[in-house]
């Protein structure tokens, strides 16, 4: 609000003074002009002044509706009628990720600015932290292990997973010695179309899945449903009693009203150690999933409802050093996966007109959006309960 107020007085000042311009160099014209002819050009500059005014405002509140956890111009005022703030709650954001140690001071800050208490970070390989020209048989072990000793440093706000590469010789004992060293869970990414090398059924993997299923090591594995749920499904059929976490709704969310979406929900119906979390990804993929809860609250709300005790809130927006990433654009991230849940109607700048990140040939200047308005019940367990009956703080 306050970019917003002093970019107005600034506008205001420069069309004050460009008024006055005009103004004088009208008078100094009339020792040669009649006064009609020297009032009509006064009136033309203020006219154009005007309207260089109304130009420069309607650009800069365009612009700024791009621009990280604040907004200016009409905008400001329609958030500060809609956002109420957020809600009071412990919460817990069970899925991120985290590239460094360094990195994590300017996450905790947002943290405290949307109030999370706790994380729990999923390792990753390089793919996931540095992009899709990288390996994914890259990192596992270092960010593992850099998890591992933020965890140790914060245990009262880190909560540690550890990851593997499917098919790597030894992960068994590897797996053995990250939960010694305090890994509360696995995470797996063989579910991912750009991780995936073999069936997710290997013979390789099923000491793995044993040990989790008997030691009651969860796993946030991510799954898309659509490409290998007939896999997973044998998986669980064969290890009933794995705790597993699948986020993104198993990729389902892009349609909610498709096949894949009611299959998820009856894998959540017939075992019981299934979650989910309501996390979408980061960047686009981010803004493409708000759209879909916008477009379609109807479905999204029955699924919380019901299934109310299954899921986790998550976020997933990768804590790296990219100059993007800032405090405030962490911020803002935190705040829209909390909008989301707890509001009728937000605003998100990613979603707005002017973003790279919006939806290509949309007309939505402020990036507003429609949220789930939870009740506090639902919310108290997706933020609170949920997380906590699995890792007690």
């Amino acid at each position: 609000m306050g970019r917003g107020k002093n970019t107005s007085l600034m506008l205001g000042e420069e069309s004050k003074n460009a008024v006055e311009e005009a103004e004088v160099i009208s008078t100094g014209a009339r020792s040669k002009a009649s006064r009609r002819e020297t009032l009509a050009n006064s009136t033309f500059y203020v006219v154009l002044l005007v309207a260089v005014s109304n130009f420069v405002t309607y650009t800069v509140t365009k612009v700024s509706s791009a621009r990280p956890a604040k907004f200016t111009g009409p905008g400001a005022a329609a958030l500060a009628v809609v956002d109420p703030g957020l809600k009071e709650f412990h919460v817990v954001n069970a899925h991120e990720h985290l590239y460094k140690r360094s990195h994590l001071d300017k996450y905790l800050k947002a943290c405290k600015a949307t109030g999370i208490e706790r994380t729990l970070f999923v390792a990753s390989s390089a793919r996931t932290l540095m992009g899709s020209g990288f390996g994914i048989a890259e990192y596992n072990e270092k960010n593992s292990r850099d998890i591992l000793n933020a965890a140790k440093e914060m245990p009262e706000r880190i909560i540690p997973f550890c990851t593997l590469r499917p098919g790597d010789p030894g992960n068994l004992e590897k797996l053995k010695a990250y939960v010694a060293e305090g890994a509360k869970g696995l995470k797996l990414y063989s579910g991912h179309a750009q991780f995936y090398e073999k069936p997710l059924d290997t013979e390789e993997m099923l000491p793995i899945y044993a040990y989790c299923e008997e030691s009651g090591l969860p796993i946030c594995w991510h799954v898309n449903m659509r490409l290998y749920g007939k896999e997973f499904r044998r998986v669980m059929a064969r290890f009933p009693e794995l705790t597993v976490i699948i986020p993104h709704f198993g990729v389902t969310f892009y349609n909610p009203k498709g096949r894949s979406f009611r299959a998820f929900q009856e894998l959540l119906d017939t075992y019981p150690n299934l979650y989910t979390d309501t996390s979408f990804g980061t960047r686009g993929i981010l803004v493409n999933g708000l759209g879909m809860v916008s477009r379609h609250r109807d479905v999204f709300r029955a699924f919380f409802e019901k299934y109310s005790d299954r899921v986790f809130f998550g976020t997933d927006m990768v804590v790296t050093g990219n100059s993007e990433k800032t405090p405030e654009w962490i911020e803002s991230v935190l705040r829209a996966c909390r909008d989301v849940l707890e509001k009728d109607a937000y605003y998100f700048w990613m979603a707005a007109t002017g973003s790279k990140y919006a939806v290509k040939g949309g007309d939505n200047p402020y990036g507003a959006l429609k949220g789930l308005n939870l009740d506090d019940e639902t919310l108290r367990k997706i933020y609170e309960t949920n997380v906590d009956r699995l890792f007690p703080p």
